[in-house]
């Protein structure tokens, strides 16, 4: 199985692509962005374990350690959301941040 999510970020502009593969007790994430600062992070992802992707509050979530100063950027949200739906801890639902005013 596969789950692929896509990243359109907002004023940034840079698209970001994220495909998580289920390997039976973790999930390989593979990132491909046109933002730098994402492609040097991501490259440095583990593939994750059901308790990576849960692990709370936020500072000790090792996607949010490796991304570092990025806490506003929705791409390490989105790829703990992709990782979450391939373990099959989550259903497959498009997410929303929609500035109404």
């Amino acid at each position: 199985m596969t789950t692929i999510v896509t990243v359109s970020p907002g004023a940034c502009g840079l698209k970001t692509v994220i495909t998580a593969v289920n390997e039976g007790d973790r999930v390989r994430i593979s990132i491909e962005s046109e933002c730098p600062m994402v492609r040097e992070w991501a490259s440095k992802l583990p593939p994750l374990t059901a308790k990576d992707v849960l692990k709370s509050p936020f500072k000790s979530n090792i996607v949010y350690q490796i991304a570092g100063g990025h806490s506003t950027c929705p791409v390490p949200c989105a790829t703990l959301k992709a990782a979450e739906a391939e373990l099959g801890l989550a259903v497959k639902r498009d997410v929303k941040i929609e500035f109404t005013e």
